[in-house]
């Protein structure tokens, strides 16, 4: 686990050993995804951008992040018409993604 402390914001990575995986291989998975963050320059982790949506979707806004995780990308249209919401992600720049959410 690395726990990453801002100004604004802690962002923590995690890796999860599996079965038939050497831990160096999970904990370079980990090192990669901190890096990739780090280099993009956003504020919003791959993990804490899912978990932003729902609040998002019922007051709105919109927040940068890393290329949205397959997660997230499955949660945009679910949240979306749940809450009438319309949520969009856009590459601004290499690796850099803006998720708006506003509402419907």
């Amino acid at each position: 686990m690395f726990e990453v402390e801002c100004e604004h914001v802690t962002e923590v990575f995690t890796g999860f050993g599996e079965l038939k995986r050497r831990a160096e291989s999970v904990a370079a998975k980990a090192v990669d995804e901190v890096r990739r963050w780090l280099a993009a320059g956003v504020p919003v982790g791959p993990h804490l951008a899912d978990q932003l949506l729902v609040p998002m979707a019922l007051a709105g806004g919109r927040f940068r992040t890393v290329r949205p995780s397959r997660h997230t990308e499955t949660n945009i249209p679910v949240i979306g018409q749940f809450v009438g919401a319309k949520i969009t992600s856009t590459e601004t720049a290499r690796d850099v993604w803006e998720i708006e959410v506003s509402r419907g």
